[in-house]
């Protein structure tokens, strides 16, 4: 790759230095005594912690998982369920599921090491453009601290959900992009669109991470053609799309619906606007009161003052920070526009605040008098963002527990009481453990609370909850596994349509329908 222009505090960033990837960064380090020894010890620390979080304490929204689990069976989203997320998430799980096993176990396995990923590209690149020894791996391992120690990062970035390849598609968009503007073409810029667009095929929650990134691309060009560069990087950015666009060609309506319609007109459904309203600003001063947001912010903030200063930072280094700081601006904007928004959302914003506020501690600490030894002062400011996953983490307590192991006993008590045709009524998740198909229409719970006309509902693959309220009551299903405090069951008389039933984990198991049922 050319030379990257770089522009930084005084004597501690080097003026010019080369994008690097992990095997160079490595070899680097070894001139500069532990050089990046302890930072890739750091991000190795941190690698174990998510992959040991994957297996204990992290939570999965089960229709994610039973989607995948589906399109490895081969059912196509849309067209033979409903599903109201881009559908390359699914591909790429449903992939590794079949290289790996269908197990909860190998998918967070997957989903912490994507993590993993993003905050070494994040650590590596702080970390590449610092010049003095003392502050080059304390750079480093502040950025991987302050990613990898985000509560947000380690509850979203541990579970099958879009956020983790969200995450490393688009730091590895951000890396590219940066190195394209010193490319004369080639392939640089298709690949940072590539990168981009998977991140926004992923889910469109980061779609505002592509036109942002080619705007800057093209704005701070410095060889080649601006309009060829952009092109290029369009056609990349258009790549992740085609598993959309093949499934809108067989059933556009279907599909238009579920990625489009469902958010547009059928998120809030049965909330008011006011309500809508408070639950928002509730979102959003939840995430700007916490501890880590607001160390990641004032951070950032200071990074961002010094970047500001002409005299010790030349315009194309000031430039190259400069993106981050306008995907932290677009992503924010837009994670506030969905309705209902929802905190973890804002964990898209994690690499690039990461980034800015490790800009912030280098600068104040290689002001803070005479430091001998960086540590001095980066530990304090880490220590704080560790305070504050603490008290994140107690907050949010009753969702960090051995959730799979209630699934993996509900589903195997289900199966054992379930004929190899029967119907069953349950969660998404015991579903994908119990490997069982659900019926018809039961494979996304979202997709109950839709109030449409009959005929789309049908085509939808759609079973309104009046309809499953029906089948319940009828006793369709052969075996029933609801919550204990749901109303259903007494409302419905359950217990009269059912010749066995347990109370098992928190949950009501019926089986065994009677006479009147059958």
């Amino acid at each position: 790759m050319d030379a990257v222009k770089g522009a930084v505090i005084g004597p501690y960033w080097e003026s010019r230095v080369k994008p690097v990837g992990v095997k160079t960064a490595i070899e680097r380090c070894g001139h500069s005594g532990s050089g990046p020894v302890a930072l890739w010890t750091v991000i190795g620390i941190l690698t174990a912690g998510l992959l040991s979080f994957g297996q204990v304490g992290a939570f999965s929204e089960g229709f994610h998982l039973l989607a995948a689990q589906l399109v490895k069976a081969g059912k196509r989203p849309y067209i033979d369920f409903f599903y109201q997320h881009s559908p390359l998430f699914l591909y790429v799980y449903a992939g590794w599921m079949r290289l790996f096993g269908e197990s909860w176990r190998s998918v967070n396995v997957l989903s912490a090491a994507l993590s993993a990923a993003a905050i070494a590209l994040v650590a590596e690149f702080v970390y590449g453009r610092v010049r003095d020894p003392r502050w080059r791996q304390a750079s480093g391992i502040t950025a991987a601290l302050l990613m990898g120690l985000n509560f947000l990062v380690i509850q979203w970035g541990t579970m099958v959900h879009p956020f983790p390849l969200c995450l490393l598609f688009s730091v590895a968009g951000f890396r590219l992009v940066i190195a394209s503007v010193h490319q004369n073409g080639g392939a640089q810029p298709m690949a940072a669109g590539l990168c981009a667009g998977a991140a926004a095929a992923v889910s469109l929650l980061a779609a505002p991470v592509v036109p942002i990134s080619m705007l800057w691309m093209a704005w701070y060009n410095e060889t080649g053609k601006r309009l060829k560069k952009a092109a290029q990087f369009l056609g990349g950015a258009a790549v992740p799309f085609l598993p959309l666009l093949w499934l809108a060609v067989q059933a556009p309506r279907r599909v238009f619906f579920d990625v489009v319609g469902y958010h547009l007109f059928h998120r809030s459904a049965g909330d008011t606007r006011l309500n809508i309203f408070w639950h928002d600003l509730r979102v959003l001063i939840a995430w700007l009161g916490s501890t880590q947001t607001l160390v990641l912010v004032l951070l950032a903030a200071v990074g961002l003052l010094f970047l500001t200063d002409r005299r010790e930072w030349d315009a194309g280094r000031r430039a190259e920070f400069s993106l981050s700081f306008w995907l932290i601006v677009g992503l924010g904007i837009f994670l506030t526009t969905p309705h209902p928004t929802f905190l973890q959302y804002f964990v898209l914003l994690g690499p690039f605040l990461s980034i800015l506020a490790s800009v912030g501690v280098c600068a104040i600490g290689s002001r803070v008098g005479t430091l001998r030894q960086p540590a001095w002062f980066v530990v304090p400011v880490v220590g704080l963002f560790a305070m504050g996953l603490v008290t994140s983490a107690y907050q949010e307590r009753r969702y960090l527990h051995s959730y799979w192991g209630q699934i993996e006993a509900l589903a195997q008590e289900v199966d054992r009481v379930t004929p190899s045709d029967g119907l069953i009524f349950a969660q998404e998740a015991v579903y994908f453990v119990a490997r069982r198909v659900p019926p018809p229409g039961l494979e996304n719970s979202y997709a109950g609370d839709l109030q449409l006309p009959p005929v789309l509902a049908a085509s939808l693959h759609v079973v309104p909850q009046q309809e499953i309220d029906e089948w319940l009551a009828s006793g369709r299903l052969a075996t029933v596994l609801i919550a204990a405090d749901d109303p259903r069951v007494e409302l419905l008389g359950l217990r009269r349509l059912y010749r066995q039933e347990k109370m098992f984990e928190g949950n009501y198991l019926f089986w065994g329908q009677t006479s009147r049922s059958e």
